[in-house]
C-alpha cells in the first residue's frame, strides 16, 4: 500500500468505528419518539438498545478468531455492509420487530469491523509509525464514546428518529467502496473456518446477562440474584469450553505475555472509572451548579475537543518513547484527575471541571494509544485478530460496569446519607450530591491506582 492508502484505510476504519459506537447510544434520547412512533411502552424500546450492546459483545471474539482464519479485511467488509442493511432495515420502523431485527443485524457487522479493526492497522502500518495510527483512530473511537447522545438531540431537533439510522447508509456505502478500492486484496482462506460454537454460545449468554444484571441492580434484586449467578456460570462454562476447543475464541495463553495481559487490564480499569466522569459530570453541572443545557454541553465538549489534538500527540510520543513510560505518564495524570474530581465541592467553576477534563483527555490519550500499541504488537501476528477482538470486548464491557459501578456507588452513598432509598437526585441537599460524587470518584481512582500498579510492574518494564 502507498502512504496516501494507508492513511486513507485508517481514516475509514476509524469513521466507521465512530458509526458503530455512536449507535451504541444514540437511541437513549430518542427511546420517547421512538416509543410513540412505534405504539409501544418506553419499556420495550430498551430492547433496541439491548439488543445492539449484547449482540456486539457476544460475537466480538467469534468474528476476531473467523477474521485470524479468512481475513481481516474480509470481514470488515462483510461487517460494513452488513452494518449498512441493518440500517436500512432499522430505518423504515414499521415495526418494534423490524426495528429490533435491523438492529441484530447492525449487531452482526458491528461486531465484524470491531472484531478487526485494530488488528487491520497493525498489519497495514509499520511498526514505527503503529503508534501514531492508532492515535488517530483514537480520535473517531473518542469522539463517538461522547458524541451520540448530542448528535440524536442535534436531528430530533430537526427530523425524524428514522434519520437517526439514515445517516447511517450514505457513510457506511462511503465506507464500502473505499475498503474495496483502498485495502489490500484479501487473500484465499487456506482451509474451512473452524466456529467455536460452544464458546460463542456461552459468551452470548454472559453478555445478555451482565447487561440484565446491569440494568436491574438498582432495582429488582431477584432478578439481579438470577442473571449475576448466570453471568457466573456462562463465564465458568466459557472458560471450560475454550480449554477443549480445538481453535478456541480465546487462547488463555495470549496471557502469558504480560505486556498484552498487564496493559488489557490496566485499560479496562481506565475503562471503567471514565464512565464515572461520564455519568456524574452532567448531574454536577446541572443539578449541583445549576447550569444550563447550553453552557452544560459546551463544558462537555472540550474533552473530545482536545481528544482532537491530544491522540495525534500521544501516537508521537508512542513511536519515540518506551511505549510502558508514555503508558504511565497518561495514568498518572488521569490519577491526578480524579483526585482532583475528588476533591471538588462546587467552588471556582466551571473552571475547575473545566481544567479537569482537558486534564483527562490528555492522559486519556497519552494511556490508551501506547496502551492499544502495546497489546497490538505484543501478540503473533496470526494472534492479532483475537488480541483486537479481546481489546474491543474489554472496552464494552468496561462501559457497562463502569456505568453500574458509577451508579451503585453515587445513589448508595446518596441514600445512606438521605436516610432512605435514594434512586434520584431530584430534591437531594446539594450537599449530599457533592459528597456521594466525591465517594465514587474515589472508587475510580483506587481503580485507576491498580491500573498503574499493573503497568509499573517489575514484569511490564523488563519484558
Amino acid at each position: 500500500m502507498t502512504v496516501t492508502h494507508r492513511w486513507l484505510a485508517l481514516s475509514t476504519l476509524g469513521l466507521f468505528f465512530f458509526m458503530v459506537i455512536v449507535d451504541g447510544s444514540i437511541i437513549t434520547i430518542a427511546v420517547p419518539a421512538m416509543a410513540a412512533g412505534l405504539h409501544v411502552p418506553t419499556s420495550q424500546i430498551n430492547l433496541v438498545i439491548a439488543i445492539y450492546l449484547v449482540g456486539i459483545s457476544g460475537l466480538l471474539l467469534t468474528f476476531g478468531q473467523l477474521g485470524d482464519q479468512l481475513g481481516r479485511i474480509r470481514l470488515f467488509k462483510w461487517g460494513t455492509l452488513l452494518f449498512t442493511i441493518g440500517s436500512a432495515l432499522a430505518s423504515l420502523g414499521i415495526s418494534l420487530p423490524l426495528v429490533l431485527g435491523g438492529r441484530l443485524v447492525q449487531a452482526i457487522g458491528a461486531s465484524m469491523t470491531m472484531a478487526n479493526s485494530y488488528a487491520i492497522v497493525t498489519d497495514i502500518f509499520p511498526m514505527a509509525f503503529l503508534g501514531r495510527a492508532l492515535g488517530v483512530e483514537s480520535i473517531f473511537i473518542s469522539l463517538g464514546a461522547l458524541a451520540g447522545p448530542g448528535l440524536g438531540g442535534l436531528i430530533l431537533a430537526y427530523l425524524s428518529w428514522h434519520a437517526i439510522f439514515w445517516i447511517n447508509i450514505p457513510l457506511g456505502l462511503f465506507c464500502l467502496i473505499v475498503a474495496w478500492r483502498v485495502f489490500p486484496a484479501s487473500s484465499a482462506p487456506a482451509q474451512t473456518p473452524t466456529i467455536d460454537w460452544p464458546g460463542t454460545l456461552w459468551l452470548i449468554t454472559a453478555a445478555a446477562s451482565f447487561y440484565v444484571f446491569t440494568s436491574t441492580l438498582l432495582t429488582q434484586p431477584v432478578i439481579t440474584l438470577l442473571s449475576l449467578g448466570l453471568f457466573t456460570v456462562a463465564l465458568v462454562q466459557f472458560s471450560q469450553a475454550e480449554r477443549r476447543a480445538v481453535k478456541p475464541l480465546l487462547d488463555f495463553a495470549i496471557f502469558r505475555h504480560p505486556l498484552f495481559s498487564r496493559s488489557l487490564l490496566a485499560s479496562f480499569m481506565s475503562f471503567i472509572a471514565a464512565y464515572f466522569f461520564t455519568l456524574l459530570a452532567p448531574i454536577y453541572l446541572q443539578v449541583v451548579l445549576h447550569t444550563s443545557s447550553q453552557l452544560t454541553g459546551l463544558i462537555l465538549m472540550i474533552a473530545p475537543a482536545i481528544a482532537l489534538v491530544a491522540n495525534p500527540i500521544a501516537g508521537w510520543l508512542t513511536d519515540r518513547y518506551p511505549q510502558v513510560r508514555v503508558m504511565q505518564w497518561g495514568m498518572v495524570l488521569l490519577v491526578l484527575a480524579e483526585i482532583g474530581l475528588v476533591l471538588s465541592n462546587g467552588q471556582h467553576e466551571p473552571w475547575v471541571l473545566g481544567s479537569l477534563s482537558i486534564l483527562i483527555s490528555i492522559g486519556t490519550a497519552v494511556f490508551s494509544t501506547p496502551s492499544n500499541t502495546l497489546i497490538m504488537s505484543s501478540v503473533p501476528a496470526e494472534q492479532r485478530g483475537m488480541a483486537g477482538a479481546t481489546n474491543s470486548l474489554t472496552r464494552e464491557f468496561g462501559m457497562v460496569l463502569g456505568t453500574t459501578l458509577a451508579t451503585t456507588t453515587y445513589y448508595g452513598s446518596l441514600s445512606v446519607l438521605a436516610g432512605r432509598a435514594a434512586l434520584t437526585v431530584t430534591g437531594q441537599v446539594p450537599q449530599h450530591l457533592l459528597h456521594a460524587q466525591s465517594v465514587a470518584y474515589l472508587a475510580a481512582t483506587i481503580l485507576l491506582v491498580i491500573g498503574l500498579w499493573l503497568i509499573r510492574s517489575r514484569k511490564v518494564m523488563t519484558a
